[in-house]
């Protein structure tokens, strides 16, 4: 009874919350969530995996373009100088990448219906779309970030610790009202409009883009934010602790690049038709949102690290429950769609808990720096999977057994990095410091003209 009553409580504060957030005061980083997930939904991986393999593409070479905005997101490293280089205008910068990255979705469109046309052969329609996914899925990636530090910059701690994983779960998981819809518009369209039904979603996501633009537009500026000028972050806590969290963070992306593209699984091994493969990613964005709603709130209140060992643990054995799916199961399919919800919602966890145990972990003037080699860690790491997993994709046998192996390594991978990983000591780390009619009350006073991106979290 008295687990019940809690459950009850938790789901209370949580529509609470979410209220709260709903409150006008929020309206502008509500905005900036919902475009983001235009963006995201629309021109990500979900639609032009698919695209790739219907204009020929091999499944290793969908694989190795689908690790292309992974491995440039290391160019976070060099946002430090830009900073230097603008006289710490953080908006500047970020506005400008931004809108390399969220207005991707004018490109592929371009590209897309020249491919229908016959301008562009098919070939060179799949280079065209990697060079697009690869600058601009990085630009989206790096912008993101850069978002976190503008949101430390101009928020208080406490709310900064409400706003930002719920900016995120939108972005992560609201794709999900907008790709069933769009899956059952390939299916039904594809036949009569070929791949321009691609390019006109393509076109909706840029107009997506240009909205969260103008959002973004709306925040309080955030000063002139300035950057340790030395390449070591000045941490809250010892050093030791960042070094093994961005080890762990690199372990982990090796795994999940060895993880295999279930819509490319779902098509090449499966044989189910690209609509499913796009249904696939709107249960993951659907699954995402659900899981950001629940981790953003335990996060407020709870250890970011142990999130983030739970979220190792349910990507990892995602994976292998993905050994169940084999050809001539009559519940492949559904056992892939389960795959993919719990693979996603481990995802998102681990997205948020990841994001917040840097800013937690780093303070002041070194929080740029640091969270340069947090998303180029992650970048070596997955780029360094996904590329092998392409390798393999390459030269063995197209078939479950070659399939088995990755989603073999991924689990295995992710699993060992949850027992390894440092975590503290309990699930609580005291950090519910508001309550949630604070965070519906007037907005808090501009923020000085030369902030630091961050200050020292518990």
């Amino acid at each position: 009874m008295d687990r019940l009553r809690s459950v009850r409580a938790g789901v209370r504060r949580a529509i609470a919350e979410w209220r709260a957030f709903g409150h006008p005061r929020h309206r502008t980083f509500l905005g900036i969530g919902t475009s983001a997930a235009v963006v995201g939904a629309l021109a990500g991986d979900g639609l032009t995996v698919p695209l790739l393999l219907t204009l020929g593409a091999h499944p290793a070479i969908a694989t190795a373009i689908g690790v292309l905005p992974v491995a440039f997101s290391a160019a976070q490293l060099r946002v430090p100088w830009l900073l230097e280089k603008s006289d710490g205008n953080l908006r500047r910068v970020t506005l400008a990448i931004l809108a390399a990255g969220e207005l991707r979705g004018f490109l592929l469109a371009i590209v897309t219906f020249l491919a229908w046309a016959g301008v562009l052969p098919a070939v060179a329609a799949v280079v065209a779309i990697a060079v697009v996914m690869s600058l601009g899925g990085a630009a989206t990636t790096i912008g993101g970030t850069n978002l976190l530090a503008w949101y430390g910059a101009i928020l208080p701690d406490a709310e900064r610790r409400f706003v930002a994983p719920r900016v995120m779960g939108l972005t992560i998981g609201l794709g999900a009202i907008l790709l069933l819809p769009v899956a059952l518009v390939v299916e039904a369209g594809f036949g009569a409009f070929g791949v321009r039904i691609y390019a006109a979603i393509f076109a909706i996501a840029g107009v997506g883009g240009l909205v969260e633009l103008a959002v973004v537009r709306r925040l309080p500026h955030p000063g002139r934010v300035r950057v340790a000028r030395t390449s070591v972050a000045t941490p809250a806590v010892p050093q030791p602790a960042v070094e093994s969290f961005i080890r762990s963070i690199t372990f982990a992306a090796f795994g999940a690049g060895m993880g295999p593209y279930l819509s490319i699984y779902s098509i090449s091994v499966l044989h189910l038709p690209p609509s499913f493969a796009i249904l696939l990613s709107a249960l993951a964005s659907g699954s995402a949102l659900i899981a950001s709603t629940v981790i953003g709130g335990l996060l407020m209140r709870g250890s970011s690290s142990r999130t983030l060992r739970l979220s190792f643990l349910l990507r990892g054995g995602s994976m292998l429950l993905g050994l169940l799916a084999f050809p001539g199961d009559p519940f492949a399919g559904i056992v892939i769609c389960i795959v993919a919800i719990i693979a996603s919602a481990g995802a998102a966890a681990g997205t948020l808990a990841a994001n917040e145990r840097i800013l937690r972990l780093t303070a002041g003037a070194g929080l740029m720096t640091a969270q340069g080699r947090f998303v180029a860690g992650n970048a070596i790491g997955m780029t360094a999977g996904q590329v092998s997993n392409a390798v393999v994709l390459a030269l063995a046998p197209l078939g479950y057994v070659t399939f088995a192996g990755l989603f073999l390594v991924s689990g295995l991978t992710r699993f060992i990095v949850a027992s390894r990983a440092e975590v503290s000591a309990g699930w609580s780390s005291a950090t519910a410091v508001y309550r949630v009619e604070d965070l519906t009350g007037p907005p808090a006073s501009d923020p000085p003209s030369t902030p630091s991106p961050g200050s020292p979290r518990s």
